[in-house]
């Protein structure tokens, strides 16, 4: 018989029916799983706060680092346009990426947390959660701290009217105040102030931690980053679970940032301011004196005018003054600034370069004054032991010598300029020295005299200048967009923990399922049998719940189980022939698979069908079917050792079908291998065939004893017996091994015992009947076992 009237593809042994099994089967562990894992979820959605993203943006202009710019044009910029340009030395990064960095730092936003206090956090209670609330609050905090070293603390607030109720149980804390009324804590003081807000009749709390904590807090939910590589866009963008305060935090950011800008550059205008105010009261002294002392040249030589060729030596001469003030100018500068850059330990803000042309050597002082501000600003909430204040001293001491070098080169180079006017200009002394020397001493008192006057000039216009900048001063930044939150949360993950815990709820029991299916050694569904064999099954007998009735086949029977025998009456007459006598040979791979139920019940199925039957009991060593039937011990063994008895005198017939007759196996033998070996037994089967339709063997269990494979010679099929829940997967192997060595041929399967399992065994079984025979095999043991006390019919029955 083909596999295709029993078994089911291979291929489909995983499918949805089975996967739909397990769960039936097994639905209290998925009902506890559905249960345990929707009710995490149901309280992570409940009790999480998702995170609204909230987003602006800032303009970074571009600025002119070229303050002196001109001075040089007033001095005649030809001489200095060509000085070494040391921006190339100093390596000034890109303005943007230096305000990114800005608006990254700590400093700024621990600014931000003490401006809106953001380290003191009321929640308003619910029924199972707390709330953050930001504007709709009855109250503010005020408070007056003792120390910086502060531990979090949460403090649940009751309001009755105007009395408020402050506790604390971690602190053991239980205080009543009024609104406005001080309360004295061991950390700080504090005052609640009245707002006019409703009240919640839940209560508040009201958390409470350091300024440091809770910037770094904030700090890891906020980003600044340059939107394009050719734009001074810069993005800000910020996470928090309230988002009108996350709006106001993000808003409040940026105004500290414009303000702190703003305050930069007027303390650098400052610095400038009083810088050219010393050089004015220098040069404005030497002014005086040159005109001093040349009103009284003039009135003692009573000089009132100079000869036109003197003038025009003087006018060339007074060129080349010009650039060599202009030189000693800068020199003076640098001078200055090299003098305070000697110095480490002076923490001053350095003034604008004015009278400088070079861009980029400006630039590197405006570098180095935002490294001053920067460190003033974090030793306001630091000390100078802080490692972040310890490494901006680091950076400002590698500045300061790049600087030194970079002056050091840009001196030599004046060095050298001067040197060059000074030989020119030496020569035009020469010429002027033929004049008469009250003349020359008048032409050198009128050249002092207007260099003097040309940078008192130029001094007066920069204050002017940078006195102007100071008072109409903007930030070089300003806000594009202002900060708006997304109205639904992006960082909501309620959907993704909803989905985890229904995949776990399902994965997790069905794991455990399948887990406790891979490790089960027994026979349990019908893709166990599939999954291991080949042989055919042809009939699968469910559980009986009667354990006594040992015939369940009979004439007007329609019970289930009957119907069963029936149909695996059918399947027989598909491998067997009707044109003759069969003879089929019942066996199993151990005792209590139900050899003799199976047995008696076939046999009584034919009977039905008008076939004559007979069992022929061959299980010499614990023989089962006759004290089943409640016969007589007398049989074949006493047959095959006889010389003078006949067939007829050992057969006998059956009370419960007419059509059926019995050979038991008699005394049990102390050599049953020996007289299965009797040729009687070929000429007691072939006589057989001529009286009966049907012989049905009743044999020992081929997996422990080998008497079963001494009849299959003589027998046309051989039905394999396999117990639901009792046969052990390994013992197929014994079928498929005896199979493909051909000692048992035309093998067939019969499933006994079938329970209910909800989505079925296999294509939809769940029935059966439950016998244990107690078998213990190996000659020594099997059928040589001591009897039960319980007697040998509830040992026969017994599971």
């Amino acid at each position: 018989m083909s596999n295709q009237i029993n078994n089911s593809n291979n291929e489909e042994s995983f499918n949805l029916k089975e996967i739909v099994g397990k769960i039936l089967n097994n639905w209290k562990l998925f009902l506890v799983s559905f249960i345990v894992f929707g009710s995490m979820a149901g309280v992570y959605m409940r009790f999480s706060k998702p995170k609204y993203v909230i987003n602006s943006s800032i303009l970074v202009q571009a600025q002119s680092n070229s303050p002196g710019g001109g001075a040089a044009s007033m001095l005649g910029g030809g001489a200095l346009g060509s000085l070494t340009d040391v921006s190339s030395l100093l390596g000034i990064p890109n303005n943007a990426n230096n305000e990114v960095q800005i608006l990254l730092s700590r400093s700024l936003m621990t600014s931000v947390v003490k401006k809106l206090q953001l380290n003191v956090i009321t929640y308003r209670r619910d029924v199972i959660s707390s709330v953050e609330v930001f504007k709709d609050v009855p109250f503010t905090v005020d408070i007056h701290y003792k120390t910086d070293s502060l531990k979090y603390r949460k403090y649940k607030v009751e309001i009755n009217g105007n009395i408020i109720h402050l506790t604390n149980n971690e602190d053991d804390i239980d205080v009543k105040a009024k609104y406005g009324e001080l309360i004295k804590l061991s950390k700080y003081d504090i005052i609640l102030n009245k707002t006019g807000e409703p009240v919640s009749p839940n209560g508040y709390y009201v958390g409470i931690g350091s300024v440091e904590s809770s910037a770094e807090t904030l700090s890891k939910d906020y980003s600044a980053e340059l939107v394009d590589k050719l734009a001074t866009v810069i993005a800000l963008t910020f996470k928090y679970k309230n988002p009108a305060k996350g709006e106001a935090i993000l808003n409040e950011l940026m105004k500290e940032y414009l303000q702190a800008d703003l305050a930069d550059k007027v303390q650098i205008a400052d610095s400038t301011i009083s810088f050219i105010d010393g050089r004015l009261a220098l040069v404005s002294s030497q002014l005086a004196n040159v005109e001093s002392d040349l009103e009284k040249f003039k009135e003692k030589n009573k000089i009132a005018d100079v000869a036109v060729q003197s003038q025009a030596l003087i006018d060339a001469s007074s060129d080349y003054e010009r650039q060599l003030s202009a030189i000693e100018i800068q020199l003076s500068v640098i001078n200055d600034l090299q003098t305070i850059l000697n110095n480490p330990k002076n923490r001053k803000v350095l003034p604008a370069v004015a009278g400088i042309q070079d861009a980029g050597f400006a630039a590197g002082v405006g570098q180095y004054n935002e490294l001053l501000l920067e460190r003033d600003r974090e030793t306001m909430s630091s000390t100078e032991d802080n490692p972040y204040v310890k490494n901006i001293d680091l950076q400002l001491d590698n500045f300061r010598s790049t600087l030194l070098k970079s002056i050091a080169v840009y001196k030599s180079s004046l060095v050298v300029s001067r040197n060059s006017l000074l030989a020119k200009n030496k020569a035009f002394s020469g010429q002027i020295s033929s004049v008469p020397a009250k003349e020359r001493i008048f032409l050198d008192y009128t050249r002092q005299q207007d260099l003097k006057q040309a940078l008192y000039l130029f001094l007066l216009q920069q204050r002017e200048t940078t006195a102007i900048s100071e008072k109409s001063t903007i930030s070089s930044s300003r806000i594009v967009d202002d900060a708006k939150s997304e109205f639904i949360p992006s960082d909501n993950k309620s959907m993704i923990v909803l989905l985890s815990c229904l995949a776990a709820a399902f994965l997790i029991p069905f794991g455990i399922v399948s887990l406790k299916d891979v490790l089960r050694v027994k026979i349990l569904s019908k893709s166990d049998i599939e999954n291991i064999t080949t042989i055919p099954i042809v009939g699968e007998i469910s559980h009986t719940n009667d354990p006594y009735n040992k015939v369940v086949v009979e004439q007007n029977s329609r019970t289930s189980i009957s119907e069963q025998f029936r149909a695996m009456r059918t399947n027989l007459q598909y491998v067997l022939s009707s044109s003759k006598s069969n003879v089929i040979m019942v066996t199993s791979s151990m005792s209590g698979e139900g050899k003799s139920f199976i047995s008696l019940n076939l046999g009584s199925a034919i009977a039905l069908s008008g076939k004559k039957v007979i069992f022929v009991e061959l299980d010499l060593r614990k023989p089962k079917l006759s004290t089943y039937l409640e016969i007589k011990q007398f049989g074949f063994t006493n047959y095959i050792v006889s010389d003078t008895m006949k067939l007829d005198e050992i057969i006998q017939p059956l009370s419960f079908n007419e059509n059926c007759s019995i050979i038991s196996s008699g005394p049990i033998p102390p050599n049953p291998a020996e007289l299965l070996l009797s040729d009687k037994l070929e000429s007691m089967i072939n006589e057989l065939k001529k009286r009966f339709d049907y012989i049905i063997i009743d044999s020992a269990p081929v997996g422990l004893i080998s008497d079963a494979l001494l009849i299959e010679k003589f027998v046309d099929i051989t039905l394999y017996i396999l117990r639901q829940n009792y046969t052990f997967k390994k013992q197929l192997s014994i079928a498929n091994d005896l199979t493909e060595t051909a000692k048992l041929r035309k093998t067939y399967l019969v499933v006994n015992d079938i329970t209910p399992i909800k989505g079925g065994y296999g294509n939809g079984y769940g029935y059966g009947y439950g016998y244990g025979y107690g078998y213990g095999y190996g000659y020594g043991s099997y059928g040589n076992e001591v009897k039960s006390k319980n007697g040998w019919l509830k040992h026969f029955f017994k599971k």
